[in-house]
C-alpha cells in the first residue's frame, strides 16, 4: 500500500526508520552537550537574533532541537535524507541521502532552523563549528556563523513578545491556530506555501501536517491585521481557526 495522507507514518516511525538505516559518525563531546540542552529548553519558543544570520527576516527558531543521536537523524529529514513516497509503504519507508548525489557532505547535522534556513553543525570538528543558509535554492552552501557550538547556545534565548509601557493603551496579543482542513486539505496545505514557518516543505514533507493539527499560523502577534488575514484567506478555503486572544496586564493591575 503506498503512502497516502491517511495512513502517513508518524515521526516516531520515520526517525525509526531513518535510525535502522543509517549511522552518524561519532559524535564530538559538544553534541553531547547540545542534547543536554535541548532537553533543558524542552518546548520553550527560542530565538537567536544574530547581525550575520538572517539579518531582517527574524530569527525565531522553528525546529524542535535533537536530545538524542536518533533525534538529530530525524532533524535531517528534507535536508540530507528524502523520503521516496511513491516507493514507500508503510511498512517500508524508502529514503535517499544527498550525500550521495553531492548536495550533503556526512559531516553536517541540522541542529535547528528557522523556516526551513538550517543551522548546521560540523561534526568533523572537535569543537563543532556552526553554519547556515537560506533553503531553496536547491543547493547547498552555508557559510560559517559560529566557531564553535557552544557559542551557539550561549546566543540563543528564550522567545518573549514584547511589553507595552504602563499607562499604555490596552494591548491584545494573537495566536492563531489552524485547527481542521475542511472538505478540501490539498487546497489548504498548499495555501500553508506562502506561510513562512511551513514555505519549506514539500510533496511528502508537506502532507504530513495532516497528521500534526492544529498547527501554528501566528503566535502571540499584536497585528490585527495579520489575525484577520489569515482568518479570511484559510476560512475561505473551507478550513477552520482557532485564535486566542491575550490582553497585557501590568504587575500592578494597569493594561
Amino acid at each position: 500500500m503506498a503512502l497516502t495522507r491517511d495512513n502517513w507514518p508518524s515521526r516516531a516511525a520515520l526517525q525509526a526508520s531513518l535510525a535502522s538505516r543509517f549511522a552518524l559518525p561519532p559524535l564530538p563531546p559538544p553534541i553531547q552537550d547540545w542534547f543536554a540542552w535541548c532537553r533543558r529548553m524542552g518546548t520553550q519558543s527560542l530565538v537567536l537574533e544574530e547581525p550575520n544570520w538572517r539579518e531582517h527576516w527574524g530569527g525565531v527558531l522553528t525546529g524542535s532541537g535533537a536530545v538524542d543521536a536518533p533525534g538529530l537523524l530525524a532533524e535531517m529529514e528534507g535536508y540530507r535524507f528524502i523520503l521516496d513516497q511513491k516507493a514507500s509503504t508503510p511498512e517500508h519507508l524508502v529514503w535517499s541521502d544527498a550525500v550521495d548525489a553531492g548536495l550533503w557532505q556526512p559531516h553536517w547535522v541540522v541542529l535547528q532552523n528557522a523556516d526551513g534556513d538550517p543551522l548546521i553543525g560540523d561534526i568533523s570538528q572537535p569543537e563543532v563549528p556552526v553554519l547556515w543558509d537560506w533553503h531553496g535554492s536547491g543547493r547547498w552552501s552555508p557559510q560559517p556563523l559560529f566557531p564553535n557550538l557552544q557559542m551557539l547556545m550561549e546566543r540563543i534565548r528564550v522567545h518573549v513578545p514584547p511589553l507595552v509601557p504602563r499607562g499604555g493603551v490596552p494591548t491584545v496579543f494573537h495566536t492563531v491556530h489552524l485547527t481542521d482542513l475542511g472538505d478540501e486539505p490539498l487546497r489548504v496545505l498548499t495555501a500553508l506555501k506562502a506561510h513562512p514557518d511551513y514555505r519549506h516543505l514539500a510533496g511528502a514533507s508537506l502532507l504530513k501536517l495532516k497528521h500534526q493539527l492544529p498547527l501554528q499560523l501566528l503566535d502571540d502577534s499584536v497585528s490585527v491585521a495579520l489575525k484577520d488575514d489569515l482568518v479570511h484567506r484559510f476560512e475561505a478555503l473551507g478550513a477552520r481557526v482557532k485564535v486566542i486572544e491575550r490582553v497585557y496586564q501590568h504587575p500592578d493591575g494597569t493594561t
